[in-house]
């Protein structure tokens, strides 16, 4: 939003000019007009008076064509107001940051490097062969923050993390697909957790997509449902690998080539099979599973219910009114 905008919605009641000034730190405005701004910039008060400040560095943007340079700053300023408030909370309830990076090697060359970080990793946070049913929950459990961002259809997803803390941070579309919002946060994982300075930037990305399917689905239950060479997939059993391990069909059929289950020209042919029929947009088969993001609610929760912050606080942090936020809260005990 420019200064000018900003003064517009604001009511008139302050100039671009004072706009500028306060930014530069050279007057302050007047509790009438910080009010004001408040209001327009769809924020509590209190967000003006907030000590902490953090920035994102190594930021990964994953994101459709159409998604404007301006919607790309407001999802960078609302997860980083995101963050300010997770990191805040954590330091009253004594919470220390860190995280969980299971990987040993992290140099990635190769899709065989690929391979090797999915196992590791299944293997350190002992996840076995099966499907991995929360996601998002199992990486918040292991210090990752997770942002779901409410307002842009053509965002995917971006990581990042935290200047000079060290603390990973993956936003992803709330409401997409829900396979779709897995992929987006497997891929963002490896921007985090893998280092492919060696390779080029759309090597990189293909690469992401690859770890995204190994964690997803291991290589010994793709070969153990397929078999190690296929001529033909039947629909069926795309759909039945799908709704057990929560990855698309055309994901599974990707991760089929790279293992060489498949040729290239069936892969190809499958691709225009998929075209034709409109899979692209929306594929048949269903993953009846839930991919939220709590933690942040749940601290929150725990504050507010052990006095450990105010119910204004807590209405602050979650950005609800004090009598939304009371009017979700229930003890039963």
């Amino acid at each position: 939003m420019s200064m000018a905008a900003l003064a517009e919605k604001a009511g008139a009641i302050v100039s671009k000019q004072a706009i500028s000034k306060y930014e530069k730190g050279q007057i302050k405005p007047s509790s009438e007009v910080l009010l004001a701004l408040a209001r327009a910039l769809d924020v509590k008060a209190d967000y003006f008076f907030r000590s902490s400040r953090v920035a994102i560095n190594s930021l990964e943007f994953r994101k459709k064509s159409r998604l404007s340079k301006k919607a790309e700053e407001q999802i960078k300023y609302q997860t980083i107001n995101f963050l300010e408030k997770y990191l805040e909370l954590e330091d009253i309830l004594n919470i220390p940051p860190g995280f969980d990076n299971p990987v040993s090697e992290k140099k990635i060359l190769s899709y065989a490097d690929i391979e090797r970080a999915a196992r590791e990793i299944r293997e350190k946070w002992k996840l076995g062969e099966g499907p991995v049913p929360h996601l998002i929950e199992l990486l918040e459990d292991k210090g990752y923050k997770i942002y779901e961002v409410a307002d842009f259809e053509n965002f995917d997803g971006l990581s990042g993390f935290v200047s000079g803390m060290e603390i990973p941070v993956i936003a992803v579309y709330r409401n997409s697909d829900l396979v779709r919002k897995r992929f987006t946060v497997a891929h963002e994982l490896a921007h985090l957790l893998l280092d492919f300075s060696g390779v080029d930037e759309k090597s990189t990305e293909k690469l992401c997509h690859d770890f995204a399917g190994a964690l997803l689905l291991p290589e010994k239950v793709l070969l153990e449902e397929l078999g190690k060479h296929r001529n033909r997939i039947t629909e069926w059993e795309l759909k039945k690998l799908k709704g057990i391990f929560g990855i698309s069909m055309q994901a599974i059929m990707a991760r089929a080539k790279r293992l060489g289950i498949i040729s290239e020209n069936s892969y190809r042919l499958f691709c225009i099979y998929t075209s034709k029929h409109g899979w692209r947009k929306k594929e048949p088969g269903r993953y009846e599973g839930r991919e939220v993001a709590n933690r942040f609610k749940q601290l929150v929760y725990h504050a507010a219910a052990e006095q450990i912050i105010s119910f204004s606080k807590a209405a602050e942090l979650l950005n609800k009114s004090v009598s939304e936020f009371e009017r979700e809260v229930s003890f039963v005990s």
